[in-house]
């Protein structure tokens, strides 16, 4: 019994050592926002600029582990190109992309930072699709996420 005793103290020991930036502050941490700051439409074969701004609360988030830029046209997620954000300032990441033919686009920046990972998503019209080629988007993200390696 005393065996059993000891093996518990050491796990309770073990968890309780674990750190966590938020712990003993009475402070929850913020969750992690990412805001799209790219046009949602453009012409076809028109270079766009794929911008996201993170943020923490207030805090524009300078650190983040990594900002990829998924990109495919409506129907046709299976080919979509991952796209490495650049920090520029201010919580802003870029990358510079050409639009391809006209239709509907998705784009969904994978943000990880602070331990957190976040995944908001975006559509951009490249001019005047017609409206029966478009498909929407009810695809599974986790597929996305196996594209990333992770």
């Amino acid at each position: 019994m005393k065996k059993w005793i000891a093996v518990l103290l050491v796990l309770l020991l073990a968890a309780c050592g674990e750190e966590d930036s938020s712990a003993g502050t009475g402070e929850m941490l913020q969750q992690v926002t990412v805001e799209f700051n790219t046009p949602q439409t453009v012409d076809p074969g028109q270079s766009v600029l794929l911008s996201a701004t993170v943020t923490q609360g207030e805090e524009a988030v300078e650190d983040a582990d990594e900002v990829v830029f998924e990109v495919w046209q409506s129907g046709n997620r299976e080919n979509s190109e991952m796209l490495t954000g650049a920090h520029t300032e201010d919580g802003v990441y870029e990358h510079s992309w050409t639009v391809g033919e006209e239709g509907l686009y998705f784009i969904q920046a994978h943000t990880t930072a602070r331990r957190m990972h976040v995944m908001p998503k975006m559509e951009l019209t490249a001019g005047n699709p017609d409206p029966e080629s478009i498909v929407p988007d009810d695809g599974e993200d986790g597929d996305a996420m196996e594209k990333m390696g992770h």
